[in-house]
């Protein structure tokens, strides 16, 4: 079966500071990761149709108020026309990448 990887990265920062959140809860697919102490996250999607793909992305606040206290976010990332790097010829054709990054809000 054809595949491709998707891999969608980033940073979470907050939208009144811009100082970045680490611990945020970053879901795509199959795949969960958190921020690091710098806000940055990487998920990836390793068994993709090599084609126009839509996934959606929640960010999730699961530590409370440890590192501030910040809505949840849905939001959906789209790969129209990607452009596969380090295919093998066959029917891996690679992978596609895009930068997300993200502000949340305070809650209030």
């Amino acid at each position: 079966t054809p595949s491709a990887k998707f891999i969608v990265n980033g940073k979470v920062k907050a939208s009144d500071s811009n100082e970045v959140i680490e611990n945020i809860s970053v879901i795509m697919q199959g795949d969960t990761t958190k921020t690091d102490n710098e806000g940055k996250y990487q998920v990836v999607d390793n068994y993709g149709f090599p084609d126009d793909q839509v996934y959606d992305i929640k960010f999730q606040d699961i530590d409370g108020a440890i590192n501030g206290d910040y809505q949840n976010l849905d939001t959906i990332v789209e790969f129209k026309n990607p452009q596969f790097i380090n295919g093998d010829g066959n029917w891996y054709s690679g992978e596609a990448s895009k930068e997300l990054d993200i502000e949340l809000h305070k809650k209030k």
